[in-house]
């Protein structure tokens, strides 16, 4: 395999940034599946005479693709090429998301965006066994509650429209999703400490699951619609709460007394 494997690529000029032309060059091969998951890569000094460039560069390029989830490095077997599914797109998209600071008003949009369309999906696509594990996840939620393990309660929400993303069949609104779950779970987390919070969350998801049940695209889509307006009203209240608690606090003007 390592010489036919070589043979796909050519040598690069000696430019800036070479290790990102290399980078570009293996990404490329392992992407059209000219090397397959679990190969193993020719080793730094096979690579390194074919690119014509030094093995630091070559360290460099596999820093990069070890970075892009494209590969990982094993000891005793070298550097072997790694699955790519929705679980590196996740990946890649959760640190373009850790890089900015996103307000919940931006989650929103892209909540609204993917969710909506999903749940139409998933009552098109839904399988008996998603069904199910989507009830499962109602009554754990419930069983959370009765609890009164909020923190359960939150992962148990989460896990819910992570499900029901699963059964939509399509794995890039999963990634899209998974990209934003700690932003997500965080906002769950306080508001999920007012009252009545997350049995309304829970009833929503409910009768998000018997349009899904029901076969019903836009019933499905119309449930999941009112499910985010109401959480992002009910963030806006947070918002204004938290303003106001940070607000400077100034002392009460006092009235003149008159004068007898």
């Amino acid at each position: 395999m390592s010489e036919s494997f070589l043979q796909t690529f050519r040598s690069v000029s000696r430019e800036r940034s070479l290790s990102d032309k290399v980078t570009e060059q293996i990404t490329e091969a392992i992407i059209s599946r000219q090397v397959r998951p679990g190969e193993r890569l020719p080793s730094g000094r096979e690579l390194g005479a074919r690119f014509n460039v030094s093995r630091t560069v070559i360290r460099e390029a596999v820093r990069s693709l070890v970075a892009r989830g494209l590969v990982r490095v094993t000891s005793g077997r070298g550097v072997e090429v790694s699955e790519v599914g929705s679980g590196s797109v996740a990946a890649s998209m959760k640190l373009l998301v850790r890089g900015y600071e996103l307000d919940y008003e931006k989650v929103s949009e892209v909540r609204t965006a993917v969710e909506v369309q999903t749940a139409g999906l998933a009552a098109r696509r839904a399988q008996p066994e998603d069904i199910e594990k989507l009830r499962l996840l109602c009554d754990q939620h419930q069983i959370s509650l009765d609890n009164e393990d909020i923190e359960a309660a939150s992962e148990n929400d989460f896990q819910f429209h992570r499900e029901l993303t699963r059964a939509s069949g399509n794995e890039l609104l999963l990634a899209m999703l998974d990209s934003i779950s700690d932003v997500l779970l965080e906002v769950r987390h306080q508001a999920m400490v007012q009252p009545h919070v997350s049995e309304d969350g829970l009833k929503a998801h409910r009768r998000i699951l018997k349009a899904v049940s029901a076969g019903d695209p836009k019933a499905a889509r119309d449930a999941m619609a009112r499910h985010l307006a109401d959480a992002e009203r009910i963030w806006r209240g947070e918002e204004v709460a938290q303003k106001a608690a940070r607000a400077p606090k100034t002392a009460p003007v006092r009235k003149a007394q008159k004068q007898a």
